[in-house]
């Protein structure tokens, strides 16, 4: 899980000049890339065939990133220290394993 908060974190990090709009599509459809690019082998170490370890990446990464968006807006996020964000991170990703019915 710690390659993927890294990764989410890296990611975040290029957009810390962009303009102060809320969660262009752009940024969002890099993000649950980006994201799910680097969670899908930890599913096929598990053994999960390729296209279920990528779908059930990008569940996860987007359920976390809809935590994000929703408890954070986009300029502030962009502020965040990246300790911050990875903490942030292992909660969301913890709270959409527990709970993965809340998923949107």
């Amino acid at each position: 899980m710690k390659p993927l908060l890294t990764g989410l974190a890296m990611l975040l990090s290029t957009f810390a000049l962009a303009l102060p709009v809320e969660y262009k599509t752009i940024h969002l459809v890099s993000w649950a890339y980006q994201c799910s690019l680097r969670l899908a082998p930890t599913y096929q170490l598990q053994g999960m065939s390729s296209n279920l370890a990528m779908q059930s990446a990008i569940q996860l990464c987007s359920c976390v990133i809809d935590h994000y968006r929703e408890n954070h807006r986009y300029v502030d996020l962009q502020l965040m220290p990246l300790p911050q964000r990875e903490a942030f991170g292992e909660m969301y990703s913890q709270e959409c394993i527990d709970y993965p019915e809340k998923e949107t």
